[in-house]
């Protein structure tokens, strides 16, 4: 056994890493659920407000999540030994951060510009990031309980969602830029909510591949 593995079966747990990366996980299912709230048709007056509540509470949950990442940081300048590898935790909170930041950029690029409806492609991707956080947030706990045997077949549902993430975007830039009707306006508009939702998907792939990785060598 690695005398890193000897020292953290000898001294006491500290289980602060873990709630923190779980509640983490819990804001990005719900900021992701939060988004599926954005109008699917053309909203009119009367929905405006209930857009910008909705850009709030997201803008809310990432400033939660921000909170926690320095959180994270602050316990691994504090603490000698850690539950598992220091640059794992580092990694694994940078990873959740990313989600949370994009998606945040995707609700804010909405708003900013005046977009009135999702597009079906959007609301595809964001069914998929809705699914993808809410399995980083059932999985995260088994790192804690060393149900390590569990993350693997998590690992490949997020990897899944991400490539038909990937497929739905490259579709719709290519019907985008191939239709007349569309300006340059709104194919920018378009665009940069799209890849920020393909970049928190992205995120989401690289969180369960850090976590593939903690189990392995856990395991």
């Amino acid at each position: 056994m690695p005398f890193q593995s000897v020292i953290r079966w000898l001294l006491p747990k500290d289980d602060r890493f873990f709630s923190l990366l779980e509640e983490h996980a819990g804001v990005l299912a719900e900021a992701a659920k939060q988004m599926l709230d954005l109008p699917a048709r053309p909203t009119f007056s009367g929905s405006i407000r209930q857009v910008q509540e909705i850009l709030d509470k997201i803008h809310a949950l990432e400033h939660r999540g921000d909170d926690i990442v320095r959180a994270i940081m602050l316990a691994l300048d504090e603490t000698f030994v850690t539950p598992i590898d220091r640059e794992d935790l580092h990694y694994l909170a940078t990873a959740l951060d990313n989600v949370l930041d994009y998606l945040y950029k995707a609700a804010q690029s909405f708003v900013a510009f005046e977009m009135h409806e999702l597009s079906q492609a959007m609301r595809e991707m964001l069914q998929l990031l809705a699914e993808c956080t809410a399995v980083l947030k059932d999985t995260l706990p088994y790192i804690r309980t060393h149900q390590l045997e569990k993350v693997a077949p998590a690992r490949l549902q997020v990897v899944s969602m991400e490539k038909r993430g990937d497929s739905i975007y490259q579709n719709e830039m290519a019907s985008l830029f191939k239709n007349p009707q569309i300006d340059a306006k709104e194919l920018l508009r378009q665009q940069t909510v799209l890849e920020a939702l393909e970049a928190a998907l992205n995120s989401c792939q690289d969180a369960v591949d850090v976590l593939e990785n903690v189990a392995i060598k856990n395991a």
